[in-house]
C-alpha cells in the first residue's frame, strides 16, 4: 500500500500544495500557536490519527473535501471489488476490470 494512503501523508500533500507551514495549518484547525506545529507534525509522521472530527476541520483549513483525507483502508482485492460495485451502483459508473491488472472507468451518466 502506497505511503500516500494514510491519512498524515495526505494532510502533508495538501499543506504543501497550499504553501502552508505546519504551524499556519494548526492555528488554522484551533490549535494554540505553541502546539500547532507539533500537533500537525506528529500527523504528518503519522505519530497520532487524527478522529474525524479533527480531519474535517483540517479538510476545511486546506480547502479539501474531507473525503479527500479520510480515504478508506483497502486490505484485499475483495474488499476493492465491493467498493468498486457500490460505486457503480450510486454514482451510474462502468468499472471493468480485466484479468491482467488494466483497468478502466467510464461515467455512466
Amino acid at each position: 500500500m502506497s505511503d500516500f494512503m494514510s491519512p498524515g501523508r495526505r494532510i502533508r500533500h495538501y499543506r504543501m500544495l497550499r504553501g502552508m507551514t505546519q504551524k499556519a495549518l494548526g492555528i488554522a484547525a484551533g490549535f494554540s500557536p505553541e502546539t500547532a506545529d507539533i500537533r500537525i507534525a506528529q500527523y504528518e509522521s503519522d505519530a497520532r490519527t487524527p478522529k474525524h472530527a479533527l480531519l474535517c476541520t483540517l479538510a476545511e483549513a486546506l480547502g479539501v473535501s474531507s473525503s479527500a483525507l479520510d480515504i478508506p483502508r483497502i486490505k484485499s482485492h475483495e474488499v476493492l471489488k465491493q467498493l468498486l460495485l457500490a460505486l457503480e451502483d450510486e454514482y451510474g459508473l462502468m468499472i471493468t476490470i480485466t484479468e491482467n491488472d488494466e483497468r478502466s472507468i467510464c461515467n455512466g451518466k
